[in-house]
């Protein structure tokens, strides 16, 4: 879509071409304790979350403070109802996440 083109109104969004359209959206919260991360490197956890397909896509943030240095490099469902979040540290110590709060969206 051009600049000048403008979305028909009634209609949500262009499509594209040979694009799968997300017909679900949902977001499911929960509390999760993962390890430390080895400095300079990343480390895959995961996480059971009921109702995750491995069709789904997802998107995970952080409802609290993540320790510093700490970031989220990949998420993904790896089997059903696995969420499998990789963290990485770019930092010369490692980092411990301990207990904190999640939110996973679901795109279906």
């Amino acid at each position: 879509m051009t600049v000048s083109q403008k979305v028909p109104v009634g209609v949500q969004s262009v499509p594209i071409a040979s694009a799968t359209p997300v017909t679900n959206v949902f977001t499911r919260d929960f509390t999760a304790t993962f390890g430390a991360i080895t400095a300079l490197t990343g480390t895959a956890v995961t996480q059971t979350v009921a109702g995750l397909l491995t069709t789904d896509q997802v998107f995970v943030q952080c409802l609290g403070t993540m320790t510093a240095g700490a970031t989220i490099a990949n998420a993904r469902v790896s089997a059903a109802n696995t969420l499998e979040i990789t963290f990485t540290t770019a930092v010369a110590l490692g980092v411990s996440l301990g207990s904190l709060s999640w939110r996973v969206t679901v795109f279906r």
